[in-house]
């Protein structure tokens, strides 16, 4: 065991010279994001106003392009392609009723679990445009489902025939073949529904610090205006002395 004597001696302003340059490093690392560029401020113009702008306007522009293209958007479809696919690869070992729908399943519950880990996140404007996502996606589906009794679309992988249809599988396994336009015109309702939800959302959350700040506003006058009437409330006087003989 070494001699007490030899060990360097304590040198406190040092140590807290090396402890202050790294509390100095983790606030700037805590204020950075995983690229190195500064985050927004919670309460900057961003971040209370223009994300959601943005949210709204990509929502609009996204929705205009899924309503007018027949059911496909460029470069995002093909991304709804291969979550298709990537779901029917996940169930192959399953019965066909279960293969068949499980492509049009993912490419609906993929952006809608990535909105759920963008909201754990508290990343709200990718929230908005997941759900956009989700909902161009959607119409997508229903696209598809309308043309189970057709069968005119080109698909992935077909030789043609269509015997890879999943909807004109699945309706014939099921006996509604006789109902596709129906299925696929409620199914083509929720998608815009959930266009009217992104929407929402996004009007919400920029509705959120403008509330906050008037209820703060609010509250404030209020307590200036009750500290204003006690200040301002009349002394009663005083009570005449007691005259004792």
């Amino acid at each position: 065991m070494s001699d007490p004597s030899d060990r360097p001696p304590v040198r406190p302003d040092v140590d807290d010279m090396f402890a202050a340059l790294a509390a100095t490093r983790r606030s700037r690392f805590r204020s950075q994001g995983r690229l190195g560029l500064p985050t927004p401020a919670p309460d900057g113009l961003w971040s209370t106003t223009l994300q959601w702008i943005v949210a709204a306007l990509v929502t609009l522009a996204l929705a205009f392009l899924t309503y007018t293209r027949g059911g496909w958007v460029p470069i995002l479809s093909s991304f709804d392609l291969g979550l298709h696919e990537f779901g029917h690869l996940l169930f192959f070992w399953a019965p066909d009723l279960i293969v068949w729908p499980a492509g049009s399943l993912l490419q609906v519950i993929g952006p809608l679990l990535l909105a759920g880990y963008f909201l754990h996140r508290r990343d709200r404007f990718a929230v908005v445009l997941m759900v956009a996502w989700a909902a161009e996606s959607l119409n997508n589906v229903s696209v598809y489902i309308g043309d189970a009794q057709r069968m005119v679309l080109p698909l992935f992988g077909d030789d043609g025939s269509g015997a890879g249809h999943d909807w004109h599988n699945i309706l014939t396994r099921l006996g509604l073949l006789e109902r596709t336009d129906a299925i696929a015109s409620f199914v083509h309702v929720v998608s815009i529904l959930l266009f009217v939800a992104a929407l929402g959302l996004a009007a919400w959350w920029f509705a959120q610090p403008r509330l906050a700040r008037r209820r703060g506003s609010g509250s404030g006058r209020d307590g200036a205006g009750g500290r204003g009437r006690v200040s301002g409330r009349t002394a009663a006087p005083p009570p005449p002395p007691r005259v004792i003989d």
